[in-house]
């Protein structure tokens, strides 16, 4: 097995993170040939690099690994003299970059074939860079200008010059992580797990402030009276000039769910805003929009109860039971399995911090409603 720390210097040293003192260590460990055998094993499972190589003999792919490995000569001579992986020189240059080409027999195009435990930066030319949770980098655009910067789980876009054509990235963020995004306005988003967001590198002056979110996320818009700050998902869009809010809409929840801490909020299915027929929601209100249906709803909550996630907490109230293992599997990045159809039905009101382990959450649950499980790796089953 590879220790803990040495897995994370090898994501850092392909993602080009590591610091010096790291690479020395990862040196040292890698002389062991056991140790040579492990980050091949680990570079075939997490990077699929034999899938790439092996099939790197066509044109589109063949040719995109000659020019990387032509532009990379300066990188790998860095590491010649102490013949650093040299094993996997071809692999590693792929992999460097956060991602590769796996050739497609039936239209013979390069495929991206990515990690889905990785948090994943997609700029607007489609190149995709893998993003490590304690990392720092410069933000780089299509055209080479510096935009932004990473300082650990935050990425910070700056603003700068207006560019003649927006420019959109995409931050994807996996199950069992979360991660901050401080936009060029100024609003900072907090993305839950699972979740993704679509944005513009640099918001264009005299336009609305749009975005687009899949999953959860808090939002703390920077307040501009001239430029509304939109939100879509799917057909609906959330209308905001400055305020706090909770937006969640997962692919499988048929309702999309906004809570507003604090300023105004206008929710609306149509092409353009009327706030004569928007539904606008007030702090400690819960704005609901059915997606099969297209009504809205709104009622007053707790809104600790639907932004308590961003504070590392479970929190829920009269809840179901099938609802709350949706929100452990994101969580957690784990398979629930419930055979257990009643207890699905069961309703909970529980509190747990995320540190917790997923027995002891278990262990609460079985004391309101008796049931077995076992637990086999990342996967729970409920019998």
């Amino acid at each position: 097995m590879i220790p803990k720390n040495i897995e994370n210097y090898i994501v850092k040293y392909l993602t080009k993170t590591a610091t010096a003192e790291e690479l020395e260590e990862l040196e040292a460990w890698i002389k062991d040939p056991s140790n040579k055998l492990l980050f091949e094993d680990y570079v075939r499972h997490h990077y699929t690099v034999n899938m790439a190589l092996n099939n790197s003999d066509s044109g589109p792919t063949k040719a995109y690994l000659t020019r990387e490995i032509r532009r990379n000569n300066s990188f790998l001579r860095r590491f010649n003299s102490r013949n650093l992986l040299k094993y996997a020189a071809a692999a590693v240059l792929l992999v460097a970059l956060g991602y590769l080409f796996v050739e497609d027999s039936t239209n013979q195009q390069p495929k991206i074939v990515i990690d889905k435990n990785q948090i994943t930066l997609e700029l607007d030319n489609g190149h995709i860079e893998v993003i490590s949770e304690d990392g720092q980098r410069k933000i780089i655009d299509s055209e080479g200008n510096e935009v932004g910067s990473q300082q650990g789980n935050q990425l910070s876009y700056k603003e700068s010059k207006e560019q003649a054509t927006p420019q959109y990235n995409q931050l994807n963020i996996p199950n069992g992580k979360q991660f901050e995004l401080a936009l060029s306005d100024g609003t900072i988003v907090t993305l839950n797990s699972g979740s993704s967001i679509k944005y513009p590198v640099q918001f264009v002056s005299d336009q609305s402030r749009e975005v687009t979110l899949i999953g959860e996320a808090y939002f703390k818009v920077a307040k501009d009276t001239n430029n509304p700050f939109i939100v879509n998902v799917n057909d609906l869009k959330v209308r905001v000039l400055g305020t706090e809010f909770n937006l969640s809409a997962y692919p499988e929840d048929s309702d999309i769910t906004t809570v507003l801490v604090e300023g105004l909020v206008g929710l609306y299915n149509q092409s353009t805003y009327d706030q004569q027929t928007a539904t606008l929601i007030e702090p400690g209100s819960k704005g609901v929009y059915n997606q099969s249906k297209g009504d809205f709803s709104v009622n007053e909550v707790d809104t600790n109860l639907y932004t308590s996630w961003k504070n590392g907490r479970f929190v829920f109230r009269h809840e179901q039971f099938k609802n709350i293992i949706k929100k452990l599997e994101r969580a957690y990045n784990i398979t629930i399995i419930n055979n257990n159809k009643e207890l699905g039905e069961q309703y909970y009101n529980a509190s747990f911090d995320m540190e917790e382990e997923m027995e002891q959450i278990f262990i609460s649950f079985t004391k309101s409603y008796s049931f077995t499980y076992t637990i086999d790796q990342n996967k729970i089953t409920i019998n």
